[in-house]
């Protein structure tokens, strides 16, 4: 779904108006799409009794020739005009001319109850709070007589502000909201987010070249698009053939973390997955993870310590992708650790522990030639965030996956000031870093070095638990070892987290029980949800 600010949609139906794409037409198409929308989803279940809440505006025409299609399919349909408005009369006179009628105030009560669907077109996304007189006495009271109805919020639901994300408290809880072209960037802020349920777009016939030239590329991440971006499994295909991750992390502290992220790698489809660890974790981490191949690092009480660089180094020109962040704290010998490794490995040769023996290793310019792709994670995030000018001296294509904590050390930013405006902070310093962005946490934003982003329209605190975020990033970089592309691994990986995310809430009844390693079995059934 594509997703665009209220100027910019604004800017776009003058610009097709004025191409000769008139208003009215996109009107009608607005109306009718949504109408068939509805009529899809809920006619065979039954629900054929629809009321329509007519505000002024477009909303309130959308609402009325959705009304007038819906009882051309077999609906019985009604309207109820909140604001008298001249312009919908040529509409009234048409839907009153294919069965269905207006409702006037004496008998609104009555005849909401015999109503099975609302469809709620007051107020559109022009909408600034606060709610005024009689729109606010009317939903009160409306919210009071609705309990059991299905609520079809046209555009967006009403009473929601479509840039900041407020919401009035008296706006109604949407469970679909049909969103004219585009779904509006407010209506996935919180509040807003919380009342509009289900999102879905229609198109209004734009012309595909007007639509062109307002295409920012900004999207609403869904199945569709998710299903396009997954990678091609040959069935002649071995594990080279599906990619090497090498998955650096884990301290005496948090041993779990690189285990989490190298499973969920290979629930992903990546073919090998190696584990560079300190040496002080092995037993534990072999213990829980049979699949993984492991390179054992000189650690430093419990620590990988700085010179296990130079074990890993050489290692680098044989993997597709290098994880690295997870569990691995924040010692000083760790920081001086992912130093080397990313910004000085070519300039200095030292001493260094190989394999489970330590012992000398050498290490030349000509062992790299070129750094893998990489999935930069947890304090990784945050010992970069004490280098100075980190991204100009990075020379590998990256996905960071910051949370809000996270994204304040990389950027000097409160996590107020980030999470007042997630969207346009992931977006800027994507562009200021050159690499992909996640900004996770509800509604996880997806940021591009080109400028494009992608949210996930998801939030649900089952996944507010330790080992989710190791989950999410073996998931990236399990795609990305199969040669997709960093920004399109990431959309990928974040929804398929979010259904894996689903699909554990449903079996346990619950969001409070949710464990790591009941993502990492759940995705499976991620994945066959787009086969």
């Amino acid at each position: 779904m594509k997703l665009i600010s209220v100027k910019n949609m604004k800017a776009l139906e003058s610009a097709a108006n004025e191409g000769g794409y008139s208003y009215e037409k996109m009107m009608l198409k607005a109306g009718q799409n949504m109408a068939q929308v509805v009529h899809d989803r809920y006619f065979k279940k039954g629900i054929t009794r629809v009321m329509g809440l007519v505000g002024g505006g477009n909303n309130g025409g959308d609402t009325i020739i959705a009304l007038t299609a819906l009882q051309k399919l077999g609906w019985t349909c009604s309207a109820f005009m909140l604001k008298e408005d001249p312009q919908w009369q040529t509409l009234i006179i048409e839907l009153h001319a294919n069965g269905g009628k207006v409702v006037d105030r004496d008998r609104f009560e009555e005849e909401l109850s015999h109503t099975q669907l609302v469809l709620d077109g007051v107020m559109g996304t022009g909408f600034k709070m606060p709610m005024r007189e009689p729109f606010v006495d009317f939903m009160k009271k409306f919210n009071k007589l609705s309990d059991g109805k299905l609520i079809v919020a046209v555009d967006c639901p009403s009473g929601v502000d479509c840039i900041t994300g407020e919401a009035c408290a008296e706006t109604l809880h949407a469970d679909l909201t049909v969103s004219m072209e585009a779904v509006k960037e407010g209506m996935l802020k919180f509040p807003a987010y919380e009342y509009c349920g289900e999102i879905v777009t229609v198109d209004l016939g734009i012309p595909a070249k007007t639509l062109k030239a307002f295409d920012s590329g900004d999207v609403v991440i869904d199945e569709e698009m998710v299903k396009a971006l997954l990678p091609k499994r040959d069935n002649s295909g071995h594990k080279g053939s599906f990619g090497h991750l090498m998955v650096c992390g884990g301290c005496i502290n948090y041993p779990g973390a690189p285990m989490f992220a190298a499973q969920s790698a290979y629930r992903t489809g990546a073919g090998l997955v190696e584990c560079a660890i300190p040496e002080r974790v092995y037993a534990a981490a072999v213990a829980n993870n049979l699949e993984s191949i492991f390179t054992i690092l000189e650690d430093q009480d419990g620590v990988i310590a700085e010179n296990a660089a130079t074990i890993l180094i050489p290692k680098l020109k044989q993997v597709n992708c290098l994880l690295i962040g997870i569990g691995i704290g924040r010692e000083e010998t760790t920081q001086r650790f992912i130093k080397r490794l990313l910004f000085d490995m070519n300039n200095k040769n030292k001493s260094a522990g190989a394999g489970f023996v330590p012992g000398t290793a050498k290490v030349k310019t000509k062992d790299i030639e070129k750094y893998p792709r990489m999935v930069i994670d947890a304090d990784a995030l945050r010992l970069l965030a004490d280098i100075d000018l980190w991204y100009e001296k990075l020379q590998a294509e990256a996905v960071l996956t910051p949370h809000p904590g996270e994204m304040s050390a990389l950027t000097g930013m409160s996590i107020e000031e980030i999470q007042m405006d997630r969207l346009e902070i992931a977006r800027r310093f994507a562009q200021k870093w050159g690499q992909v962005v996640v900004l996770k946490g509800a509604l996880t934003v997806v940021a591009s070095a080109e400028g494009k982003v992608a949210i996930l329209p998801f939030a649900n605190s089952a996944l507010a638990k330790a080992g989710s975020g190791d989950v999410l990033a073996g998931m990236i970089a399990g795609l990305m070892t199969q040669s997709v592309n960093p920004f399109d691994a990431a959309v990928a990986g974040v929804w398929l987290h979010a259904r894996a995310a689903e699909a554990v809430v449903k079996t346990h009844g619950t969001t409070f029980s949710l464990l790591a390693g009941d993502l990492i079995d759940a995705i499976p059934s991620a994945f066959s949800e787009l086969m």
